[in-house]
């Protein structure tokens, strides 16, 4: 009469834990088995080296790289750009098949129209579809173009203009400096601080912004004549002394005298127009000079030089 009886209840708990305790072990595997399918199953997924590209010009075919490898093997590859404008990926690419490291390799002609800067990157898969990428790259485009936006007194209002350069690729020390000063944007802001109306405009002097500017090497002779319209560099009389400072050529006649000591690098395509007011805005003289020529009595500005496409 004193003794108890086994409590059903206690054994309906026991099985409902074991139960339990079964199922979220079940859970937890099948996560684990799809987290590690998602990654690519045992094998790591691919890693990449020697990223590179080309130099790209607008408009030009430019080449983009990467090396991908796998411990197993890689299976393929997805490239993706803004060579067309708008960020646009290829269709899978396969590799051959076993190889455990691969370069994947694509050329595109650029667009035109893209702006300064390509965006492209690379994506990679293993035999087991795990998926790498390469972080998103971004290179500046080379254009051949430059715009100049200039503010000037023209009697009394304030003109603002563009004039467009197209630099000569056939000159690469010359126009690789107008590259430079472009790029790093010390032009802006400087003056205009020469007009001599039928021969010249001279600008991009820098020392009004405190910067100095290694000289550059004369690339002579001459591939291109000083004639109108056309853009060099300024130097003094001494050889291999030209900096920054560049002028436009307003006459034909120009070529003779200057052709064997000034280096031709630039064409102007638009805004010839611009040029011309320039050179007749009132200029204080130079008293050193016969000729009339001089600095101009209120700023002739150059606000901005940016590449264009």
């Amino acid at each position: 009469m004193g003794s108890t009886m086994p409590h059903p209840r206690r054994k309906s708990h026991t099985v409902r834990n074991a139960l339990v305790a079964i199922v979220a072990l079940i859970i937890l595997v099948s996560v684990v088995f799809v987290a590690n399918q998602m990654r690519g199953g045992n094998a790591t997924i691919p890693t990449f080296s020697n990223v590179s590209s080309g130099i790209p010009n607008a408009g030009t075919s430019v080449t983009f790289a990467a090396t991908w490898t796998d411990s197993a093997n890689v299976s393929g590859y997805i490239f993706g750009s803004n060579n067309t404008g708008v960020f646009i990926n290829d269709s899978w690419t396969a590799f051959p098949a076993g190889e455990s490291s691969v370069s994947a390799t694509v050329t595109k002609n650029l667009d035109d129209s893209i702006g300064n800067i390509v965006s492209w990157r690379f994506w990679c898969n293993n035999s087991k579809n795990g998926w790498n990428s390469i972080p998103l790259q971004n290179l500046s485009v080379e254009s051949d173009k430059i715009l100049f936006i200039v503010t000037f007194l023209n009697g009394t209002q304030i003109v603002t203009g563009n004039i467009t350069i197209q630099l000569f690729d056939d000159m690469p020390v010359t126009s690789g400096n107008f590259r430079n000063l472009t790029e790093t944007g010390a032009l802006n802001g400087t003056l205009f601080s020469r007009v001599h109306p039928g021969f010249v405009i001279q600008g991009g002097d820098l020392t009004p912004k405190g910067i100095n500017w290694t000289t550059i090497p004369d690339e002579l002779p001459n591939r291109h004549s000083n004639i109108r319209g056309t853009v060099a560099m300024a130097k003094s009389s001494q050889a291999n002394s030209a900096t920054s400072q560049f002028f436009i050529n307003l006459n034909d006649s120009n070529a003779a005298n200057l052709d064997s000591n000034f280096s031709v690098f630039g064409q102007v395509i638009s805004g010839m127009d611009i040029v011309d007011s320039i050179s007749h805005v009132p200029f204080t003289p130079n008293t050193n000079l016969a000729q009339p020529d001089g600095q101009p009595v209120s700023d002739v500005t150059l606000v901005s030089a940016t590449f264009i496409n």
